[in-house]
């Protein structure tokens, strides 16, 4: 069986921000949690914070996207 992450639903605020729910299988769940826990522990025992890890993620994304 595939582990699978769908989109429930989306709810949009007036604000600007979404509010998302998910459905996960359990192998899904677990995957997360383990790769989440994964992240953190990484960042810690490089002593970066977490914000510094996706904004290399997205500069990542916006210089293959214009390549």
């Amino acid at each position: 069986m595939s582990d699978i992450i769908q989109v429930e639903s989306v709810e949009e605020h007036k604000d600007g921000s979404a509010t998302y729910s998910f459905a996960l299988t359990e192998g899904a769940r677990a995957s997360l949690s383990q790769e989440g826990l994964k992240l953190i522990l990484y960042c810690a025992a490089a002593k970066l914070d977490t914000k510094v890890v996706y904004q290399f993620i997205e500069d990542h994304m916006r210089y293959e996207n214009d390549k």
